[in-house]
């Protein structure tokens, strides 16, 4: 059985990019894992990237406190900018500035990482409920090493929809998807991520113009060596 269960807001529970939830069925869920963590023992945790003029609103107006304690909700604060580089703070404030629902998708691992080692809690004795191929689930398997299982209604890659990938675990707004992760995680393979990630990265180190010049190049030798 796990330890924690961290829940991800935006895009999963709340309204981001092109999803927009069913707000009755995302309280049932709600009410019911929250019924299940209780009588299981285990902490209950709800994350969001958005700053925290943001993030409270969502919470509030759709009273997400009645499954959250209030010191189990977590985003993005004044203290946690200015901790990073002038740099990295300096880019934050901008993208705020040019658009207030500004997510920094790297906040999760921050915060988990933090309660993990503040609980001396284990990576295997935590999950990480989310959606994001790239900023969740690559994420949390390189930097907090934690257990992550997909939201299969929203699967994106940095907020674009994206496709499942094989060896990988997908919940629903369902406890019973959800309280079976909970109890005894599958073995997951990560394999088919490592390859999407890779090539992704290829796509933009390469570019296309660099791989249509290759491929030109290579016809063109083709056709002389005939």
């Amino acid at each position: 059985m796990k330890k924690i269960c961290f829940v991800k807001m935006e895009g999963v529970l709340t309204s981001f990019a092109d999803y927009v939830p069913d707000e009755e069925k995302v309280k049932k869920f709600l009410s019911d894992l929250k019924a299940f963590c209780k009588k299981n023992k285990i902490e209950l945790f709800l994350i969001s990237g958005h700053n925290k003029s943001i993030a409270d609103g969502k919470f509030s107006s759709l009273k997400l406190n009645d499954f959250f304690d209030k010191d189990k909700f977590f985003c993005v604060n004044e203290e946690y900018i200015s901790n990073k580089s002038a740099d990295d703070a300096k880019l934050h404030r901008q993208s705020l500035e040019a658009d207030p629902f500004f997510v920094d998708s790297f906040f999760k691992q921050v915060i988990i990482k933090e309660i993990l080692e503040k609980k001396s809690v284990s990576p295997s004795d935590v999950l990480l409920l989310c959606n994001d191929l790239w900023v969740d689930a690559y994420y949390s398997q390189r930097f907090s090493k934690i257990d992550f299982a997909l939201f299969e209604e929203n699967i994106c890659d940095r907020g674009k929809k994206a496709s499942p990938l094989s060896g990988l675990a997908y919940f629903s707004l369902s406890t019973d998807s959800v309280s079976l992760l909970l109890k005894d995680f599958p073995q997951a393979d990560t394999s088919s991520l490592d390859k999407y990630v890779f090539d992704e990265m290829k796509k933009v180190l390469i570019g296309s113009s660099f791989k249509d010049a290759v491929v030109k190049g290579l016809k063109k030798k083709m056709e002389t060596i005939r």
